[in-house]
């Protein structure tokens, strides 16, 4: 069972040399075995186990190659090792991220080591079975959650359990052989196999249920909503320390994707990106882009920027959907048209990629939002319940911008109040030359649209792409060394500049990351979205057409719009001198969307019909089927005289010299009782719930009345259970069954009415 765990761990490969903490598990298992069993208190054994690994983890770390060099002599790997320990504490003292991939491994060592003695010396000398195996199931557990990305290394857990079966059944077996003996019992000559046929029904029920269980809760939105409104603040407040603590492991690519883009994006230092797939994405549309429509898989929007990191300040508001339809109201805009796209992801995922402007998703999701003053939604983005596995198809729907540049230049600055109260926000800190640098560039321009292409196009024209940068100085704001001192960087930074510029000149604009549209196959409307293609770009607000993409950075191919119907009808037949400064771009622009138009990208978009969630369908109807049958069979076998099933659990317990738990042996009482006693049960089952400990010499018309005096809408079905038990108790005649029973129905349902009114409604709200 440890090595399960241990192997678990080595496979996240998270750092290298994860290898030698099933070597540490080994020797620590086999230290705890010996110490078991020998003569001495618990508290010496404590003392060698403590010894013999201050010897058993130096030894396996100093020996690491890749930490400590070969050639180091063990004084000096020693002294080394202890210093670079006591830097990490430091750094966690300080709150600052710990980059030394050794002290993950220490502590996962001295983990492993420390849980394995444990196992062994508690196993041989006190024969807790549970003691012994549950600190190496708990260990495997948390690294499974912490990395779920790699659906087969759940294997790992499922060979766990197997082994913990075993391992209970086997002692409970020896503990039971060995009292038989002892008390001279006859066995059966069969015992081990019936041992064994009961062990293995029950290890098949329990596995059965924890499978079925998150399929069904999945299915039952209310269920599903409580436990993300449990878990999500405790994960997101352990996961932001931990990452700091954790910040040297090298995690797999698909776990970087996933947390590519939460609630907070630094503009950081950036990194070198593979060819791994992400995604592939198929468009609704055969034609693929066109008629100025630019593909972006959006992941997120941020609206607010401080100190080179944007936040998503507004989108405080989290909603869960279902798959029929978001249930939301977006606002009515112009100038755009709907696709859907279907998205296979090739990794392990935790949230929706979707083109810009999403308005369904085919999956059960998690939205981040805020609410517009006119009842409508501004939508930042939308998370999967549960991870996504590599190999998931989900649909989305959006609305893409295909607005012409003369639509845009008309638009106007008639901005709604709720769009400049968020999407202006400057930090107080921004330099003034950032400032300075923005209103040169817009001195020309008098409208919105004309001054974001040039301040695209000079991001475009003046500062270089690369993929990482030198940290940022400590002293000086990052989109001003950005700007003036290096004037080279990656796409973050160039959104970041233009969206900072555009809202010092009036313009609402905000950030979106997520990924580019990636490479198109020949011939298709596919896409293929690899790791290199993960993006930042800028959306700037147009009044009556929302948001409406641009691309500052240069590694990307420059957005072309077409030109439109200006209202001055001679403006089409004009030469390129004429139609202003950026007349011959336009000129240009109009000319290559002509030629690449085709009759295919004229189709305002192609609906595909919303999809069920058929596999959790088909599965919930296959153990809603197996329910049923069972419950047949089993009413059947009842008919035929079998007893109830928990005098049978209560009666296989009892021949293994098994002495039944307290609520086994209650739920026996129950299920033997007349049915008519059944139904008076439900009396003392409500004062129970409503406070009163009815006392043994109460007779059942005294609990009635303590009951009417609690409750009193439970008075009259109270007087008729009593009568019915009554005549059924005292009399030759038999009691109405059907009364007593809808007459405690009534008094269950009104005493949990009470007790539920109590739990969610306060005195005050009721008064």
């Amino acid at each position: 069972m440890f090595a399960a765990a241990a192997g678990r761990l080595g496979a996240t490969e998270w750092i290298e040399h994860l290898n030698l903490v099933q070597t540490l598990a080994f020797l620590g298992m086999i230290v705890g075995l010996a110490l078991g069993q020998s003569r001495f208190s618990p508290r010496l054994a404590a003392y060698f186990a403590l010894a013999y690994g201050l010897f058993a983890v130096p030894w396996q770390l100093g020996i690491t190659v890749g930490f400590i060099s070969e050639e180091t002599l063990w004084n000096d790997r020693l002294v080394s090792m202890a210093g670079r320990l006591l830097s990490v504490l430091g750094q966690m003292f300080q709150r600052e991220p710990v980059q030394d991939p050794l002290f993950f491994l220490f502590t996962m060592a001295c983990l492993f080591w420390a849980l394995s003695a444990h196992a062994g010396y508690t196993l041989t000398r006190y024969a807790h079975p549970w003691r012994a195996a549950l600190p190496a199931g708990l260990t495997l557990l948390i690294i499974h959650l912490t990395d779920p990305y790699e659906t087969s290394r759940i294997w790992y857990l499922a060979l766990y359990l197997f082994l913990l079966l075993l391992f209970l059944a086997r002692l409970t077996y020896v503990r039971r052989y060995i009292h038989w003996q002892q008390t001279r019992a006859h066995l059966p000559p069969l015992i081990v196999l019936d041992f064994a046929y009961f062990i293995l029904g029950a290890s098949v029920v329990l596995i059965s249920l924890a499978w079925a269980t998150p399929v069904l809760a999945g299915t039952i939105p209310t269920v599903r909503d409580a436990w993300l409104r449990t878990v999500r603040p405790w994960w997101n407040a352990t996961h932001e320390r931990m990452d700091d603590v954790l910040a040297s492991l090298r995690r797999p690519v698909v776990a970087t994707v996933a947390g590519y883009y939460g609630e907070s994006l630094t503009l950081g230092r950036g990194g070198e990106l593979s060819d791994s797939v992400i995604l592939t994405v198929q468009s609704s549309s055969p034609g693929g882009e066109g008629r100025g429509v630019r593909y972006y898989w959006r992941a997120r929007v941020y609206d607010d920027y401080a100190d080179g990191q944007w936040n998503s300040v507004i989108f405080s508001r989290t909603q869960s959907l279902p798959p029929t339809g978001l249930g939301l109201t977006f606002p009515e805009l112009e100038g755009r048209r709907t696709l859907t796209f279907t998205f296979t992801s090739a990794a392990p995922l935790v949230t929706f990629y979707a083109a810009s402007q999403p308005r369904w998703i085919s999956q059960y999701a998690t939205a981040d939002l805020a609410s517009n003053p006119d009842g409508t939604v501004d939508l930042a983005a939308l998370h999967a319940p549960q991870h996504l596995r590599a190999g998931q198809t989900y649909q989305a729907r959006s609305s893409l911008s295909s607005v012409t540049i003369t639509q845009l230049r008309e638009a106007g600055t008639d901005y709604p109040r709720w769009i400049t109260d968020r999407y202006l926000q400057l930090p107080p800190t921004m330099p003034p030359r950032v400032l300075d640098l923005a209103r040169e560039i817009a001195a020309e321009y008098d409208n919105p649209y004309d001054i974001a292409m040039a301040v695209t196009r000079y991001l475009r024209d003046n500062i270089a792409y690369v993929e990482t940068v030198p940290l940022p100085p400590t002293d000086q704001e990052p989109l001003d060394w950005f700007l003036f001192d290096l004037r080279e960087g990656f796409c973050s930074y160039y959104a970041s500049a233009e969206v900072v510029m555009l809202r010092s000149l009036g313009v609402p604009a905000r950030l979106a990351a997520g990924f580019a549209r990636g490479e198109r196959e020949p011939g298709t409307s596919t896409f293929l979205v690899r790791q290199r293609d993960a993006h930042s770009w800028p959306e700037v607000y147009f009044p009556n057409m929302g948001w409406v993409e641009f691309e500052p950075t240069v590694s990307q191919p420059a957005i072309t719009r077409p030109l439109g119907e200006p209202r001055d009808s001679t403006a089409d037949s004009a030469g390129p001198e004429d139609l202003g400064r950026f007349g011959r771009d336009r000129w240009e622009n109009r000319l290559d969307e002509l030629l690449a138009l085709d009759e295919s990208q004229l189709d305002p978009g192609v609906e595909i019909p919303q999809t069920s969630p058929a596999p959790v369908i088909l599965r919930v109807a296959i153990l809603a089927l197996g329910a049923v049958l069972i419950a047949l069979g089993w009413r059947r076998r009842r008919q035929r005289g079998m007893p109830p099933l928990p005098v049978l659990l209560e009666n296989n317990l009892r021949r293994f010299d098994i002495k039944p738990p307290a609520f086994l042996r209650r739920w026996v009482l129950r299920a033997t009782l007349p049915p008519l006693m059944c139904a008076y049960q439900e009396l003392n089952y409500a004062l129970i719930r409503l406070g009163v400990s009815p006392a043994l010499a109460e007779t059942p018309t005294e609990r009635a009345v303590a009951l009417a005096r609690r409750l009193p809408a439970a008075a009259e079905p109270a007087r008729q259970l009593v009568a019915e038990y009554h005549a059924t108790a005292y009399s030759p005649d038999l009691g109405d069954l059907d009364v007593a029973r809808q007459a405690a129905r009534t008094i269950r349902n009104l005493s949990w009415r009470v007790v539920l009114r109590k739990l969610f409604i306060s005195e005050e709200e009721e008064e």
